[in-house]
């Protein structure tokens, strides 16, 4: 073959990955990691993830794994299982509890732990027929507290309230990961009743690769849970705990009321969803300002019925003018590259005086009080791994721009000699005069 055609197909075949990998849904299914890495990712990640769960349920007197409830999320090194609560007799004071095993230690805190404000959840006050998901996660790239300081953090997790945080009921962790157990909602999350997704328990890919419906919500409901949202970010910050994993995926509403789901994941160091977004603009690099670009993301979602598809958004119609005006502040090309506002001004904006309702937030804020207690010790950790974090994201985004510019110059090179050749083609060099040969 010839090496013009080669290097066309190359490059046409990087062009068609890097839009396979834009879609964070179509980035973070196994056949697409496969094809892009098959050496890391030819595994069993399930048999894993198994071993990992029994043996952090090993020791433990109120909870007992069941069944895998399958891919029902995005990340694969993630698994759903189901499980149930042993026999009220078996069940003992619910302390932590520390496996004697030097191989393979695993910690748990039980949701019957007090949180030191004298408030506790425990497994009986759950509604009857309520069902419970256990989710095994492998820690990230991002992981910067050792495993001995994250018992610590988790304990004090399991002691946080909010009325728009989803409280977990246990915490475990071993040296590959962590463990926790919480509330599982029939109804599914946010982005179920965005794609309209029948039941809640099927696998990601088939609820929301292709939905065959969508629906956006009113602008009341958009503004009261966005707004929620953000007074859920903001008592985050306060004390001192970062988010960074905020999507429509990661929020159950419940009596009108928004529940904030995962506040583990930034303990464990795991990619956020829209990680292949923010990683194009070297402005969105703080924790803050990652949670505040993922909230345009879920806003517009919301206010839409439909995913952006790209790192920025180019037109918005069909809303009212505040909406528009809030969603450009964060989405907009020039808003990335000059910098978004804070958590503290969006909460302040118009769109939420304008349209937000102040009752059922009120109740909620009424019948739970916010807690979440951190040690000094525990607050420096976050702020380390916080600011390492930011410096690994700085470099990943420093190689994408590097990345870009190579392309860029390819480009420039190749169209340039695509000029050459066609002026080589379209210049025509007259014909030789026939010459008439004279025999003497």
């Amino acid at each position: 073959m010839r090496p013009e055609f080669i290097a066309e197909r190359k490059q046409a075949l990087q062009e068609y990955i890097n839009a396979v990998l834009m879609n964070p849904i179509l980035a973070s299914s196994l056949p697409a990691k496969r094809f892009v890495d098959p050496e890391s990712y030819s595994q069993s990640f399930h048999d894993h993830a198994v071993q990992n769960a029994m043996l952090c349920l090993r020791n433990d007197t109120t909870w007992s794994l069941g069944g895998s409830m399958g891919a029902i999320g995005w990340r694969l090194r993630k698994h759903y299982f189901k499980v149930t609560t042993k026999p009220p007799e078996k069940s003992s004071n619910k302390q932590l509890v520390k496996s004697g095993s030097q191989t393979h230690q695993s910690k748990h805190f039980a949701a019957g732990s007090s949180n030191g404000s004298g408030h506790s959840i425990d497994a009986g006050t759950l509604d009857p027929g309520s069902e419970v998901v256990a989710e095994w996660l492998e820690y990230g790239p991002d992981k910067f507290i050792d495993e001995k300081e994250i018992g610590g953090i988790m304990k004090s997790l399991m002691g946080l309230q909010h009325p728009h945080i989803e409280p977990v009921l246990l915490a475990a962790h071993t040296e590959n990961g962590c463990l926790v157990i919480r509330k599982f909602h029939k109804h599914g999350t946010l982005k179920d009743v965005l794609c309209m997704a029948a039941n809640p328990k099927n696998t990601f890919l088939s609820k929301y690769g292709n939905p065959k419906g969508r629906t956006a919500l009113s602008m009341k409901q958009v503004a009261t849970y966005g707004k929620q949202i953000l007074e859920a970010l903001i008592f985050l910050h306060s004390k001192g705990y970062a988010y960074g994993h905020l999507h429509s995926g990661n929020i159950v509403i419940v009596d009108d009321c928004v529940k904030l789901l995962d506040i583990e994941n930034f303990l464990l160091g795991v990619p956020a969803f829209y990680r292949p977004f923010f990683m194009q603009h070297s402005k969105i690099h703080a924790i803050e300002t990652i949670d505040v670009y993922c909230f345009g993301h879920v806003l517009f979602e919301m206010a839409m019925g439909y995913p952006l598809q790209e790192s920025v958004v180019r037109q918005i119609t069909e809303c009212p003018e505040a909406l528009k005006c809030l969603l450009e502040s964060i989405l907009s090309k020039e808003a990335c590259k000059a910098g978004l506002p804070t958590l503290e001004q969006l909460l302040g904006h118009r769109f939420f005086l304008q349209y937000a309702s102040t009752e059922s937030a009120g109740a909620a804020a009424n019948a739970e009080k916010p807690y979440f207690k951190l040690s000094l010790n525990a607050k420096e950790l976050l702020k380390q791994a916080a600011i390492k974090s930011e410096n690994r994201l700085r470099d990943e985004q420093k190689s994408v721009k590097n990345q870009k510019r190579i392309v860029r110059v390819q480009e420039l090179m190749s169209s340039e000699e695509e000029k050459r050749k066609s002026k080589q083609k379209a210049v025509s060099y007259p014909k030789p005069k026939a010459r008439t040969l004279h025999v003497v």
